[in-house]
């Protein structure tokens, strides 16, 4: 037993909650106590799990490049299973050294099956036997006994077939294992369903070549999770072995599916955790049921002025056909938002970063950190302890560790999370200072095609250089030092004098020399640019102008071959002759150097070495280098002999263990959209498909309800989601992380806004309009009459102060609002990113110069941002007095503040 497990233990959550005198949420003993598994179920593999449980959780579990890390392709189906059929129909061998060979499909007439393995019918018999004696749930079970079959050999072997997909996809692996014991798992689609075959027994058997082929839920209707009573129980019987303390047990304190899915993974028994169906089988009822209640919430947002110019009134919002006109669902996937790593929520989540830019200006560096489960040893070394086993870390192979990290992916993602948070904690935002003093930081965890997360990380460094103050030259420079080489490098460390960062550097920084598949995208060598140029100092690179000489050059030979027109570059954009032949000579003249530095067995000692041997001046190659560049790039000091290193700050990858990437940023948008889109392929493609979707759905005329369960019923079916993936998301892991909040401001003059529950709907008068939620606008109308209140515009209200509620409404730094509209306290730390709705100055005036009043200048209601003198927003702005004071100074300062870095609109 590790010794971890010799004392009592406690989380933070329950130990705020024991403190303040309430029962815990996640209580054991508010019925989540596990009842000990008996052996009878504790030795059945899979299959034989399978066999015995009375609803199938179908689903399309496929292997992953790599490490074979597990991933679910589309939705969990639930389909009730006939497991006295199925098992009564199945042979009884005479001995115990008798196995049968099966294969559990969705149908029997399909060639291919969710899983394939040996089944010890004594092991399923005594199984049932126990769960008839225990589970709520079988005790009508009747199992035959007899039936045996003399004729099976001993010990059959289970490889004799190879395994065939349901689908044909070549593209997905076919099970090579010649231990099925270790790889029982199948990919498998989800169960269509068909009318029940009228004998069970013919229809769900079927034998050949030494095979048994059963399928337990061919012809039964799929199920809902919340529509049956005890599934959980009844789709894992191993794990809830008296049927009891599942997730519809009635609580004293509710729990939602995520708390208790959370509890259930989180356990200190692993029953859970080590279970992957179980585990995807979690993430889909989660999602599911956020979604439900988003749906839900979605329902109850419009705006309080309709379309011909009526209020909204209690009585409308309570007449459903009346809703369902007042709903204007422009955007169809907006009530995805709150389901985290759905295209909704990326894109939410971009818009955030935007508004980070425009106030705090252009982050300094864009770092990756990557996952190596495979070097780091406390991970294995921690599943295999929480199994009651040591291991010599040293002397396990690739596929010894593979095993290790498949069997509890849930531990592996909670190492690194911590290890991420230890990572910032310790050493980032440390006084240490590694890359600098952080001001603020932004960082979300993607996952790679292996199936393991990895996290992208913006920070904004404290006297940074900006990109304008690198044009002259100083680009380096900062304290009399160079401001990037002092952070990033890409040297070789001396074996001699620093062994340990030699290593780190020599196994996880060098680019491969072979270029994988993602290298070769785009139809070019290396979309990474390796090898990279060698360089004797750090310098900045900008885009060759564009001077179309042609006129100059007409004698030129090599001109006679170039078009004399302009021509089509990159993206689109049309170059010039001349820059066509300069860029034409820079690649000739430096493609001799590149294939120097890219081969193994040749080394020079220094550029100059190089050039020498290229026919290259330093300044001829600067000038190549120069015209080759299409953006602004920086080109980092490298020796010839470290043109495959990539660049790394060395404090940072000591610590880390793994490959990562650190970079000064020039374009900060570029930076942002490939952070949050290009490296999101799958989302990226997701957002396609789901559009092709809702343009299908809106030719349909379905109500805004029903369009939302459709496009979320097609998400489901085709998203793609990995084993730690899935953790992240059912156990609220966080998927990115701020060193701000960011809040949205609605300055519309008719915003959405989110109505009353209807319980509260009840008991308003019919024909009031007072039916809306209060939010950040209402409660700035609804400020203290203080002088220091009545000053502050709504960016200030919004970002420096929060709203509080419960217990903290209680507390001495809580301020009371007018109106009885609740209580706002001073935010602690760092004031919250502002956000808003985006409007051209150009187009509509009204409303942009409505929206930075709205924002910039105090007032409680719009009718104080106009005046008889200046009816409109654009007048009032530009025109009007208050105080005895000019608008238009005071909000342009508050504008400064808080789009002192935003592109102009």
């Amino acid at each position: 037993m590790p010794h971890e497990r010799m004392q009592e233990w406690i989380c933070y959550s329950c130990d705020d909650h024991l403190r303040r005198g309430n029962l815990p949420t996640i209580a054991v003993t508010d019925k989540l106590e596990l009842a000990p598994i008996p052996l009878e179920l504790a030795e059945l593999n899979v299959l034989e799990r399978q066999l015995i449980a009375k609803i199938l959780p179908f689903a399309k579990i496929v292997a992953l490049p790599k490490g074979q890390q597990r991933a679910v392709h589309g939705a969990v189906v639930c389909v009730p299973s006939e497991v006295e059929a199925t098992v009564n129909c199945l042979p009884r061998p005479s001995s115990d050294a008798q196995l049968l060979q099966v294969k559990l499909k969705r149908r029997i007439k399909y060639k291919g099956h969710q899983y394939f393995s040996t089944v010890n019918m004594k092991n399923v018999l005594a199984a049932l036997a126990t769960l008839k004696d225990m589970h709520s749930e079988y005790k009508d079970v009747s199992i035959d006994q007899g039936a045996t079959f003399n004729s099976l050999p001993d010990d059959l072997p289970c490889n004799e077939e190879q395994t065939q997909q349901d689908n044909g996809d070549a593209s997905e692996q076919a099970d090579q294992s010649q231990n099925p014991e270790k790889d029982e798992l199948r990919p498998g689609l989800v169960l269509d369903s068909c009318m029940q075959p009228p004998d069970i027994a013919q229809e769900a058997l079927s034998y050949g070549d030494g095979i048994f082929s059963v399928a337990p839920a061919q012809g039964n209707k799929p199920v809902g999770f919340f529509a049956i009573p005890k599934l959980e129980a009844m789709g894992f019987p191993v794990q809830f072995p008296t049927g009891q303390n599942t997730l519809d047990e009635v609580r004293g304190k509710k729990l939602s599916p995520s708390k208790y899915f959370n509890a259930r993974l989180f356990c200190v028994d692993t029953r859970f955790a080590s279970d992957q169906s179980y585990l995807f089988f979690a993430q889909f009822v989660t999602e599911t049921h956020m979604a439900t209640n988003s749906m839900s919430i979605q329902m109850r947002k419009g705006k309080p002025i309709t379309s011909d110019g009526r209020k909204i009134s209690s009585k409308m919002l309570q007449n459903k056909q009346e809703v369902e006109k007042l709903i204007t669902n422009k955007d169809a996937t907006h009530f995805m938002q709150p389901l985290r790593g759905t295209p909704a929520y990326w894109e939410k989540t971009l818009k955030d970063l935007n508004a980070m830019v425009r106030q705090l200006g252009k982050p300094t560096f864009f770092l990756t950190f990557s996952a190596a489960e495979m070097r780091w040893p406390e991970v294995i070394e921690a599943v295999k302890a929480q199994q009651g086993e040591q291991v010599d870390f040293s002397q396990l192979d690739w596929n010894a560790k593979c095993d290790i990290l498949r069997s509890n992916p849930v531990t592996v993602m909670r190492l690194f999370e911590k290890r991420v948070d230890a990572l910032m904690t310790d050493l980032i935002l440390s006084p240490a200072q590694p890359i600098g003093e952080v001001e603020d930081y932004f960082y979300r965890v993607e996952f790679q095609a292996r199936g393991s997360p990895h996290i992208h990380l913006l920070v904004w460094i404290k006297d940074a250089p900006e990109f304008g103050d690198l044009q002259d030259d100083s680009v380096v420079k900062r304290s009399s030092k160079k401001f990037i080489d002092q952070y990033i490098t890409c040297q070789m460390p001396d074996p001699n004098a620093d062994p340990e960062l030699h290593k780190i550097v020599s196994e996880v920084q060098l680019h491969s020399r072979n270029h994988s598949k993602s290298c070769k995208k785009g139809n070019v060598m290396c979309r990474f640019g390796f090898p990279k140029l060698p360089m004797d100092r750090t310098i900045l690179t900008y885009p060759t102008p564009d001077d179309d000489d042609d006129d100059d050059n007409d004698n030129n030979d090599q001109q006679q071959s170039a078009p004399k027109n302009r021509l089509k570059g990159k993206k689109g954009k049309r170059k010039s002759r001349a820059l066509w032949l300069r860029q034409n000579e820079a690649k000739d003249k430096l493609q001799t150097l590149r294939n120097y530095i890219s081969y193994p067995n040749v080394s020079f000692n220094n550029l100059s070495e190089l050039l020498e041997k290229c026919n290259l001046t330093y300044e001829e190659y600067k000038k190549h280098v120069t015209n080759l560049t299409m953006s602004n790039v920086i080109v980092l000091k490298r020796h010839p002999k470290e043109c495959w290193v990539n660049g790394y700050n060395p404090d940072l990858l000591r610590a880390w263990n793994a490959n990562m990437d650190i970079q000064f940023v020039l374009d900060e948008y570029s930076c942002l959209m490939y952070m949050m889109s290009y490296v999101s392929k799958p989302e990226h493609e997701m957002t396609e498909f789901l559009n092709d979707v809702i343009r299908d759905v809106k030719k349909t005329n379905v109500n805004e309800k029903d369009e939302m369960k459709q496009i979320m019923q097609a998400y489901a079916k085709h998203r793609e989601v990995s084993a730690q993936e899935a953790v992240a998301q059912t156990c609220s892991l966080p998927l990115k992380k701020c060193s701000r909040n960011v809040l949205f401001i609605p300055t519309d003059d008719n915003a959405v806004k989110m109505s009353l529950p209807m319980s509260r709907l009840k008991d308003i008068s019919p024909d009031s309009d007072q039916v809306w939620m209060s939010g950040v606008v209402e409660k700035y109308a609804d400020r203290p009459r203080k002088p220091e209140y009545e000053c502050l515009c709504l960016a200030d209200f919004a970002s420096q102060y929060r709203a509080v509620y419960g217990q903290q409404s209680k507390g001495k730094n809580a301020v009371p609002l007018l109106n009885d509209k609740g209580y706002i306290q001073k935010t602690v730390g760092k004031p919250a990113i502002i956000r808003f709705a985006r409007s051209s100055e150009e187009k509509d005036p009204e409303r942009y110069y409505g929206r930075l009043l709205k924002l910039y200048f105090p007032h409680r209601s719009n009718d104080d941002l106009k005046s008889k003198e200046c009816p409109t927003y654009e007048q009032f702005y530009k025109c009007g007095r208050k105080w005895g004071r000019e608008v238009r100074p005071l909000v342009d300062v508050m504008k400064k503040k808080y789009e002192g870095h935003g592109q102009k609109n």
